[in-house]
């Protein structure tokens, strides 16, 4: 596991807060500080002063580094102008296991004599300015402004006291062997990344709590995949406690278990019309006894959040029957599998539908919420994960009329446009191949 270092930049009652672009691949549209990993070129850094003489060299080289990346601003040489009044590691956090790149982060809070002038990186930073220890975490609490967990905790103790020299705990703390992680990167909404039997390249399913204040709570799309996985589920269950179960849509990797934790807990199960239809015709007519099932649809009011009303929304393409939701201010938008932050989406058959799938991802883009909540990964700012998603769907049409006018059959197609992918998944491949097909009028 790597090191990596965060700046917070501190001045009498104000943190210097940077907010992330949209388009970058960790942590896109989030509220956050200067900060990046350790790289190996840093071990060779010499420079000593009793503001930094308790730390490793290499991270404070690091942590130099960044800040002059991102904020043109050079704090070696503050350090020896006496510009800078302190320097307090806060804590060091962990990645959680459910992600595959892991670091130990060091949050060092530097004490600045006065404000410099800085200048941040627009390819990296979207919006950046200094915040009062508030209103840092109004941003938060708000449901305005992500934030990791290490980040928002840090929120939390500036605004109680700016001055704090450390934050016990920083990091993420739960029993990993009998419960799931809980976060909320959005206030309000917990995500609950779940081992399920999903496709690869992902191994989990986002599983989310939606509902605050007296509305219901919901959780949507629990789908554990074995019975150890959901006993640790149940476990997170008990501590953040729900009022019924949304099923997205029929693909297993959605519903897994699902039935079976609505039972043990008397809970009921909501989805679409065509997703409980699906659902008995692949999983058998029990599948779904003694549940009671609710069915929604576009505008079905699911509950409130932090005030607002959610709505769902219906998003075919991927599925006949899928649905998100969404607060009636788009501040985010929960759209299940219309997209994935790792790999490209299936349109299978015979429940997708590529001209289905094309129309509901702008639809998502014209409705411009601020972020997107998807089910394989953590909310991302911004529509731009969207809105690259529908260009390479178009791109990958505009490829395959150029092979059909050069005559090139179905199985020419595939290996031409997905070569080198592994061969578990050209399955799949041929799928959306066939989908695009059908929706440039070719029977297939």
């Amino acid at each position: 596991m790597r090191d990596a270092v965060a700046a917070i930049l501190v001045h009498d009652d104000e943190v210097f807060v940077i907010k992330r672009q949209d388009y970058l691949r960790a942590f896109p549209g989030y509220l956050a500080f200067p900060g990046g990993k350790v790289d190996d070129e840093d071990s060779d850094y010499e420079y000593d002063h009793p503001l930094i003489s308790e730390f490793k060299p290499e991270r404070i080289r690091a942590l130099i580094r960044e800040i002059e990346e991102e904020l043109g601003f050079d704090l070696e040489q503050a350090i020896q102008a006496d510009e800078v009044a302190a320097i307090d590691l806060l804590g060091i956090a962990i990645t959680p296991a459910f992600e595959r790149v892991r670091f130990h982060a060091h949050y060092y809070k530097i004490v600045l004599k006065s404000k410099p002038q800085f200048k941040p990186d627009s390819n990296e930073i979207a919006w950046s300015d200094w915040m009062r220890g508030e209103a840092f975490l109004e941003a938060y609490t708000s449901g305005e402004g992500m934030m990791v967990i290490p980040v928002m905790r840090t929120a939390v103790a500036l605004a109680e006291n700016m001055a704090t020299p450390k934050i016990e705990p920083i990091t993420l703390e739960y029993d990993e062997t009998r419960e799931l992680a809980y976060l909320e990167m959005i206030h309000g909404l917990g995500y609950i990344p779940t081992p399920s039997n999903t496709l690869p390249p992902a191994e989990y399913t986002y599983a989310l709590i939606i509902g605050t204040g007296d509305s219901p709570r919901y959780l949507v799309d629990p789908a554990p995949a074995d019975e150890e996985v959901m006993a640790r589920l149940l476990n997170t269950l008990k501590r953040y406690p729900v009022d019924g179960i949304l099923i997205t849509h029929h693909h297993r990797d959605h519903h897994e278990r699902a039935p079976e934790i609505a039972r043990r807990l008397n809970l009921p199960l909501r989805c679409s019309k065509k997703t409980e239809q699906r659902l008995l015709a692949s999983n058998g007519d029990d599948y779904l006894d003694q549940v009671e099932v609710i069915h929604v649809e576009e505008g079905t009011h699911l509950t409130q959040w932090l005030g607002r009303d959610v709505h769902c929304y219906e998003l075919p393409g991927h599925d006949d029957g899928m649905i998100g939701f969404a607060p009636i201010d788009m501040a985010w938008f929960f759209v299940a599998d219309l997209v994935q932050p790792m790999a490209t989406v299936v349109i299978p058959e015979p429940e997708g539908n590529m001209q289905h799938y094309f129309e509901s991802l702008q639809r998502v883009i014209d409705l411009q919420p601020k972020a997107i909540l998807s089910s394989h990964g953590i909310p991302i700012g911004g529509t731009y994960l969207v809105e690259k998603t529908l260009q390479h769907r178009q791109e990958r049409e505009t490829q395959i009329i150029a092979l059909l006018e050069q005559g090139v059959d179905l199985e020419q197609m595939v290996k031409t446009l997905y070569r080198g992918i592994n061969k578990k998944l050209i399955p799949l491949a041929r799928q959306n191949v066939r989908q695009h097909l059908r929706k440039l009028g070719h029977q297939v």
